[in-house]
């Protein structure tokens, strides 16, 4: 066998904020396209904050980046329990004010965010500010001290923790998580890479959760870790909700366009993308696999319609370049079959 190279040095050195600040298409926003349509295109980059986005991001950070990294994200504390509404009121009242001490917080700083956030509309304006202002000093002045970091209470790292310890232990998934062995290194396992490409001319950008290299074998193994709230074996559900075909294909794609060009790489196999699942409230690790992963057409399975990436990428290009007033297929100067337009919501074909 020849000498054994990493994939790492074919992949794009560059930390996180780097490769989100790149101006290329991700498959976040492709996906983000496909859900929201046409009507969203000036929000697709607005930074997403849920609980559960949040559990994810620290379930993802701690198993593939390590504890150091995780400590330099994240901050554990205990803090009142108020609910989600409130608590991003609060965030928009810290970011708006770039994290002025509470005391000097005004009437309006309140108000702008409250209006923002359209939180509790019924109310009147002042029982809003009130309520707020009872609520809402401990959790500021902790955003306060995590200085950047992402807050998390101890329940919900003992669960990250809880977790992280079912992946690396479960018969399942246990194998790709583990360390490599220093006395074999036909097995190679590596974390966040990083890749570019294009296609038609448009920029694109992949960022792999894991990627197991057999180089005995010659087979690369792309994954993706997925905390989800359904139950690990409804995941095909949320396949198809979340378009990880999307993800699937396109990060196959840009890995493919870099092993071959490369003299050690280019006879690999990419084998199909594997998803590797858990459910914080379930709880049983679970691997699924996309046979599909190398198609370049839509595919209709049973009663869903997958499209492609390529042609979402190619029609997002479009109206973000050209900026046309209405949707592919409206008729602005004449008239507008809705049976048409009934069938293609239908059948998924936007």
């Amino acid at each position: 066998m020849e000498k054994r190279k990493s994939l790492k040095t074919v992949s794009l050195d560059i930390s996180e904020e780097e490769y989100r600040s790149l101006p290329a298409y991700s498959y976040s926003k492709l996906s983000r396209f496909r859900r929201e349509g046409f009507d969203k295109l000036a929000n697709l980059d607005d930074k997403l904050d849920t609980p559960s986005l949040r559990w994810g991001s620290a379930l993802d950070t701690l198993l593939t980046d390590g504890e150091e990294e995780f400590n330099k994200r994240f901050i554990v504390a205990c803090f009142p329990d108020i609910p989600d509404s409130q608590i991003n009121v609060i965030k928009t009242i810290f970011k708006n004010t770039e994290g002025k001490p509470w005391k000097d917080l005004k009437t309006d700083d309140f108000s702008f965010a409250i209006d923002e956030c359209k939180f509790q509309p019924n109310w009147r304006p002042e029982t809003r500010v009130k309520v707020l202002k009872e609520n809402g000093e401990q959790y500021y002045n902790l955003m306060v001290l995590a200085s950047g970091k992402t807050i998390l209470t101890s329940e919900e790292y003992n669960d990250v923790v809880t977790c992280v310890d079912l992946l690396k232990t479960s018969d399942a998934t246990k194998w790709y998580f583990q360390d490599d062995d220093p006395f074999d290194d036909s097995i190679e396992r590596l974390y966040q890479l990083k890749f570019t490409g294009e296609y038609d001319g448009i920029e694109l950008k992949a960022m792999m959760d894991l990627a197991v290299v057999d180089h005995k074998n010659k087979i690369i193994y792309p994954c993706d870790l997925k905390s989800s709230s359904k139950s690990e074996w409804n995941f095909y559900k949320s396949f198809v909700e979340y378009n990880y075909f999307i993800q699937a294909n396109l990060y196959s794609y840009l890995l493919q366009k870099t092993i071959e060009k490369d003299e050690y790489f280019k006879d690999f196999k990419i084998a199909d993308y594997r998803f590797i699942v858990v459910c914080n409230r379930t709880r049983m690790p679970l691997v699924w696999e996309w046979p599909h992963t190398k198609t370049v057409l839509d595919l209709t399975v049973g009663d869903y319609k997958l499209p492609n990436w390529r042609g979402i990428v190619k029609q997002l290009d479009y109206y973000l370049r050209e900026e046309p007033p209405v949707p592919e297929g409206i008729v602005v100067e004449d008239t507008n079959n809705i049976v048409k337009w009934l069938l293609k919501e239908s059948k998924n074909e936007y």
